[in-house]
């Protein structure tokens, strides 16, 4: 169960930095699973939980990038974010 857990937070995480939503579907695709089986929907809903997490491997942790460092998509991305969380505040009078 531990190593089903593991790798569902690390497909997980994969396909959030795809910029993808990790659904049950889209991790047990990744898995080549045939059959939903109960250890996997409990180790799916464990993960959704925040009661497991991806582990760090063996390889140097990589630290976090300043905004200056960040790709221009990114940048990009974040604006438009903005931009739309502005409008939302604005539409709530908040």
């Amino acid at each position: 169960m531990e190593q089903l857990s593991q790798q569902i937070a690390k497909i997980a995480s994969q396909l959030q930095q795809e910029g993808k939503e990790p659904s049950l579907a889209l991790i047990k695709a990744r898995l080549g699973t045939a059959t939903m089986s109960p250890a996997l929907l409990q180790a799916y809903q464990a993960w959704r939980t925040g009661a497991v997490s991806l582990l760090p491997e063996s390889a140097p942790a990589v630290q976090a990038q300043t905004e200056a460092e960040l790709p221009k998509d990114i940048k990009a991305d974040l604006a438009r974010i903005e931009a739309k969380l502005d409008l939302i505040i604005k539409k709530l009078g908040i």
